[in-house]
């Protein structure tokens, strides 16, 4: 793969989302590079939780299917270049740096001025160019903020435009609250597409996507019609009975399913009803539960509800707002309801952070070690979330400033039967799981 390569801030500063039109600035590089967006279709997915899983769910589907699929993804986990892939595999470091150089070239010709662009919308017009490059048949697009002003909002069209549940984040940069953030998300319904809602949203945000959609004449399906039950075959792996209603018909079926968090069999569901109108629409003969079983019971996604050790278990979830650490308590009450529990906390300032810590602690046998993620501009410091656990426990919990620092005292503590849990924000994750996968590798495991 060779060295990791470091987007230049000078170059690609962090954060341009409210400066100016950003859609009409990308589409106009864009259609100079070619329009690369053209060459394939595109299934784009927004929403506040579950984004990453059901677009992976996706990719592997197509994947088993036969095609070749682009995956771009925000929150990238690890290296930067684990946001680029193509079947699961990583855009080469030469090709990233290639493109990077096609994209700065461009921008210092009298057509561009020097405008700069973001480190994100430098990853989304990478991908565009890659994916063009390579012949990919599909692309899944995760938004990053997501919504009207997103980069990956410039793309010229959509084959579907896919919701999980929008819930309050990124407060004051989408919206105020559920129904003017939903209105920003909407936006990236296209003309004459399928959009497709998750399960339970709720009656606001649900409003607003179904008008938005009837406005672009797109056809509208809601996951509500799809029912999943289950049988537990381990703690990691499932057996999935499904029943879905498509218009006049029915599509049931069972197969196995290997992701662990409970809230993945809402997301889940999201996926069954993309895929049961894809497979109507392409006219895929397959047997479908096959299809489902191979590309979904050994799925791994990365800083879900992931395992990354046995021993002792180490667990690790990107759970960094109140609904997704709901979603986590809710897995590891059902999954570990007895096993004593050492979690590894740290979240983003501007996040509603005493909240989760509130439903953290209604882990029962739980302990806690507080770290920061590495995110400069946003971190939370140990000290002031430390403050909040001592307000509700009365008890003072171990601080890091390292999160890999907080890690080795995790392990190190650790009884053979304790659940280590890593929860919160990604830029917590990744130093973590990257120190662990990397040690894992040394010591041969």
């Amino acid at each position: 793969m060779g060295k990791q390569f470091e987007l230049n801030a000078a170059e690609f500063p962090t954060f341009l989302y409210d400066q100016g039109d950003r859609i009409g600035l990308l589409k106009r590089i864009l259609k100079a590079l070619g329009s690369p967006d053209q060459k394939f279709k595109i299934i784009h997915i927004c929403g506040t939780n579950g984004k990453g899983s059901t677009a992976m769910m996706i990719t592997a589907i197509l994947k088993q299917m036969g095609h070749r699929v682009g995956l771009f993804t925000s929150p990238y986990i690890g290296e930067i270049y684990n946001g680029i892939q193509i079947d699961f595999k990583n855009i080469p470091s030469r090709i990233f740096e290639e493109k990077i150089s096609v994209i700065e070239k461009l921008l210092r010709t009298a057509a561009f001025a020097n405008v700069k662009v973001s480190e994100f919308e430098a990853q989304f017009l990478i991908s565009m160019l890659y994916f063009a490059e390579q012949r990919v048949d599909y692309v899944v697009l995760e938004c990053g903020l997501g919504g009207e002003l997103d980069a990956t909002n410039a793309v010229a069209t959509t084959m579907y435009s896919i919701f999980t549940k929008i819930r309050l984040d990124h407060v004051g940069i989408l919206g105020n609250n559920i129904t003017e953030i939903a209105t920003t998300k909407s936006k990236i319904i296209r003309n004459h597409n399928v959009t497709i809602t998750a399960q339970n949203q709720s009656l606001e945000a649900l409003k607003v996507l179904e008008n938005e959609a009837v406005s672009k004449q797109a056809v509208f399906l809601n996951a509500d019609r799809v029912t999943i039950t289950t049988s537990q075959q381990s703690k990691h792996s499932k057996q999935v009975h499904y029943r879905a209603l498509l218009g006049h018909s029915e599509q049931s079926g069972t197969f196995r399913f290997g992701l662990a968090g409970t809230y993945q069999l809402e997301n889940l569901a999201t996926v069954l009803t993309w895929f049961f109108d894809f497979v109507k629409r392409t006219s895929f003969q397959q047997r479908l539960d096959d299809i489902l079983a191979h590309s979904l019971a050994e799925l791994v996604v990365p800083g879900r509800f992931e395992t990354v050790q046995q021993k002792p278990k180490i667990i690790l979830d990107g759970g960094h707002n109140p609904d997704a650490i709901s979603a986590f308590v809710e897995t590891v009450q059902k999954l570990y309801p007895d096993a004593p529990k050492l979690i590894v906390n740290g979240f983003l300032k501007d996040k509603s952070y005493e909240i989760a810590v509130q439903k953290l602690l209604t882990l029962k046998n739980s302990s806690f070690i507080i770290t920061k993620p590495e995110n400069q501009q946003r971190e939370l410091s140990p000290v002031k979330l430390a403050d909040v656990y001592q307000k509700y426990t009365n008890r003072q919990f171990p601080e890091f400033t390292s999160p890999v620092k907080a890690i080795k005292q995790a392990i190190m503590t650790a009884s053979p039967t304790t659940v280590i849990l890593v929860v919160g924000s990604f830029y917590l994750l990744n130093p973590i799981r990257t120190y662990l996968l990397s040690r894992s590798e040394h010591n041969g495991n």
